[in-house]
């Protein structure tokens, strides 16, 4: 089947979408701690129970996204798969958003009671219903893999924009209330990220349709047979639990760094504004990142694109954590922390099509919903286990929010979480993307349903290595460079092996991909 491409108008309006759902997620995932406690400052013991609520919920949560996806295959509608779920959540998850800060004025248990029910029923219900259907769009919008790496980017660059949204919160809360005690202002705000979050979605689901050419072998309706083979072939692959871990370690760090942040600057920086400051400034070297992320995959591969990022994130992180009081460090280990974490969140959202393509090629069946779930799954376990640790260890560093000055336990909290946190949890993602090269790459199958067969192709490049390249492009994820010596033992080329089509596109010359 020939590649089908999104038009840069589709890239934009699917932008659109995703920039109005994570204006939602990043807001709560941000401020729920701080509503908590400075607006309604409850006794200790509710904030703590708060975060486990908020995990639990997040556990639910990220097991109704199999369940989800699961729903997804077997949607058939004028809309289409993920569009129909996608369209459907939009009003629900922006009243329930707009209610779970709406809760002041009544007494604790009242309060804790409506947030676990609103809580539940944005996470576990309607945003899971709202994300999923938007991921499980992106393969049936574009077939093309570097098409879906450059969607993913921009994407990310909205996404940022959502980010930003969020970042400018505190400040306008207490332009529009006085101060972060008053419910005024948080309704107001609220409000306002709730009618920017409708127009992204509307625009979204408006002007962006899935593409049925793009499977027009597939059957309109996958029978209870095709989704337990779908669910089999998903689950016994190592790379949908490696995407669910990275998805999981990135989120946890991003939320529970956003969600401490607003302590951090104003008390270990003694400058609460700086809050806001580390969440525009970054925006430019995210800008950058994301537009130098299509030339660096193209250039280096995603896998050392990725390694790269990550590392650059590490050394934000480093910087951080060795002058933890300086401003002018923080704004350095910030801004280089926003350069890679761009090129990272974006590299990651092309798991779901390429865990597609893959199965497709091996299994014979396709998998959107059921991949997209990987993505949602880590994103909510991350970002739950995020926000709940930063309101489990408020309460017990004795943070008091009436109180001037924060005891010493208070300030190495912050620190911890800000800086120390993220600095060594970092490694282990690095880990994880190692292993996504060799099935991916070095594996290639062939023939219809259910027939599997093994071959490899090499090119020769400069300098003696040789690229693996798989029969489907697109069910490569990273294009792994091998040792000359250890490719002519063990991968040695099997002429036989690779049908006509390909065979003429392999040997249209040296370093192009056919």
């Amino acid at each position: 089947m020939k590649n089908i491409k999104a038009s840069f108008k589709e890239k934009i309006f699917y932008a659109f979408g995703n920039m109005g759902s994570y204006i939602l997620w990043a807001f709560l995932g941000a401020y729920v701690t701080i509503y908590v406690t400075e607006c309604l400052q409850p006794d200790k013991w509710v904030i703590s129970l708060l975060g486990t609520i908020i995990l639990v919920c997040r556990l639910f949560d990220a097991f109704s996204d199999i369940l989800m996806g699961i729903i997804i295959e077997k949607t058939h509608s004028k809309q289409g798969k993920g569009r129909f779920w996608f369209g459907v959540s939009i009003i629900p998850l922006i009243i329930v958003f707009f209610f779970l800060f709406y809760v002041k004025g009544m007494d604790q248990t009242g309060a804790l009671i409506t947030i676990l029910i609103l809580y539940f029923l944005f996470t576990v219900v309607f945003y899971t219903m709202n994300n999923i259907g938007f991921n499980a769009m992106l393969p049936r919008i574009s077939s093309d893999p570097y098409d879906q790496s450059n969607i993913c980017t921009i994407n990310s660059i909205f996404t940022s924009v959502g980010s930003l949204v969020s970042a400018i919160a505190v400040p306008c809360i207490k332009a529009l209330g006085g101060n972060e005690q008053n419910q005024a202002g948080w309704t107001w705000f609220v409000l306002i990220l709730a009618v920017l979050a409708f127009i992204g979605q509307a625009i979204c689901f408006a002007f962006v349709k899935e593409k049925p050419e793009i499977v027009v072998a597939e059957k309109q309706k996958a029978s209870r047979e095709e989704l337990a083979q779908g669910m089999k072939a998903l689950f016994k692959t190592p790379y949908f639990y490696i995407a669910i871990a990275m998805f999981t370690i990135n989120y946890f760090l991003s939320l529970s760094v956003i969600g401490i942040g607003k302590y951090y600057a104003q008390w270990v920086l003694l400058d609460e504004n700086l809050f806001t400051a580390f969440g525009l400034y970054p925006g430019l070297t995210m800008g950058l990142g994301l537009l130098l992320t299509p030339l660096l995959v193209k250039k280096f591969s995603k896998k050392w694109t990725l390694f790269g990022a990550i590392g650059c994130v590490a050394l934000g992180n480093i910087i951080g954590s060795i002058w933890p009081y300086s401003v002018a460090a923080a704004y350095v280990g910030v801004m280089v922390k926003g350069l890679g974490s761009a090129i990272v969140m974006s590299q990651l959202y092309t798991l779901a099509p390429d865990l597609v393509r893959y199965i497709e090629a091996k299994d014979g069946v396709r998998v959107e919903g059921l991949a997209a779930s990987a993505n949602s799954f880590g994103c909510k376990i991350g970002s739950g286990l995020g926000t709940a640790i930063v309101l489990w260890l408020i309460p017990l560093c004795d943070y008091d929010a009436s109180l001037t000055e924060q005891p010493q336990s208070a300030i190495y909290t912050f620190i911890a979480l800000y800086w120390w946190v993220p600095r060594w949890a970092e490694p282990p993602s690095s880990f994880l993307g190692q292993p996504l090269e060799y099935q991916f790459e070095n594996r290639r199958f062939i023939g219809g349903k259910g027939q599997k067969r093994f071959g490899r192709e090499r090119k020769r490049f400069g300098f003696g290595f040789a690229v693996e390249i798989s029969e489907n492009q697109g069910c490569s994820f990273y294009y792994s460079t091998i040792i000359p010596a250890v490719s002519f033992l063990f991968f040695k080329t099997d002429e036989k092996a690779i049908p006509a089509v390909r065979k003429a596109s392999y040997t249209n010359g040296v370093g192009e991909r056919g």
